[in-house]
C-alpha cells in the first residue's frame, strides 16, 4: 500500500491478466513481473497502483462453473471501497467469447460501454469529477498455441478465434464514442504456451505502454 495521501490512485480492473497468471502452469506471477507491479515501479512513489484482476471475470455477464465473475456486478462496490480513485484501468473481453456465451465483438465492446458509464456513476476523485479511463483491448486467443487444446477444448471455438481478431477495432469504437483513451494490448503483448494468457516477456512491454499513456493524461 502507498500511503502517500497525495498519491494518484489507479484501478487496474481486468481479468486473468491482470491478476497475473502464469500461461504454462498454476499461479501468478511475482509481483515485481506482473504488469500491474511494473506499472508500479515505472511511475514511482508518486501513484498507488490498485489490483483487482480475477480470473474468469466477464463483462457484465454470470459464470455459473465459478461465482462472482460477473465484472459489472462488482464493478460499483470495487469503486466505492476504493474512492477516491483518479484513473481506472480496464481490460476485459476475452472470457466473454467462450462458447457458453457467443458474444460477438460488437457485444463485449457495448458490454464494455456500460462499465465505462458505471466507473463515472460510482467513481469518485477527490476533486470530484470523474476518474479518467484507460480501455485496453485484450490480446488475442492463439488457437495454435502449445497448450491451448489441452486447457480450452470446449471452452473457446473457431467463433470465438474470429470474434477475438474482432475485439480491438470494437472496443476502438466504444471508447471513441465514450470518449475515454485506448489502449491495444496486442500491440506490445503476445500470450503464452496456453494461448489465452501474456507471457513473461509481455509484462513490462505493456506497463511501458500504460506508463506513457497515464503520463499523457
Amino acid at each position: 500500500m502507498n500511503t502517500d495521501p497525495n498519491a494518484v490512485k489507479i484501478l487496474c480492473y481486468g481479468e486473468s491478466n491482470t491478476y497475473g497468471q502464469k500461461p504454462d502452469k498454476p499461479g501468478r506471477y511475482e509481483a515485481n513481473i506482473r504488469w500491474t507491479g511494473v506499472l508500479q515501479e515505472l511511475l514511482g512513489n508518486g501513484y498507488y497502483i490498485i489490483e483487482e484482476g480475477l480470473g474468469s471475470r466477464t463483462t457484465n455477464l454470470d459464470y455459473d462453473k465459478k461465482p462472482g465473475r460477473n465484472g459489472k456486478t462488482y464493478l460499483a462496490p470495487c469503486l466505492q471501497s476504493h474512492n477516491p480513485i483518479d484513473i481506472v484501468i480496464m481490460m476485459l473481453g476475452t472470457n466473454d467469447l467462450k462458447i457458453e456465451y457467443r458474444r460477438s465483438a460488437v457485444d463485449i465492446a457495448s458490454a464494455l460501454g456500460g462499465l465505462i458509464d458505471d466507473v463515472r456513476t460510482y467513481g469518485e476523485t477527490k476533486t470530484g469529477v470523474d476518474p479518467k479511463i484507460i480501455l485496453i483491448s485484450p490480446i488475442e486467443i492463439d488457437d495454435q498455441a502449445p497448450f491451448f487444446a489441452e486447457f480450452y477444448t470446449g471452452y473457446y471455438d473457431s467463433e470465438s478465434m474470429k470474434e477475438s481478431k474482432k475485439l480491438a477495432e470494437a472496443i476502438k469504437k466504444i471508447a471513441d464514442v465514450k470518449d475515454v483513451l485506448f489502449l491495444d494490448a496486442a500491440a506490445v503483448s503476445k500470450p503464452g504456451e496456453d494461448g489465452i494468457h501474456f507471457d513473461i516477456e509481455s509484462q513490462r512491454p505493456l506497463a511501458e505502454l500504460i506508463a506513457g499513456a497515464i503520463r499523457e493524461l
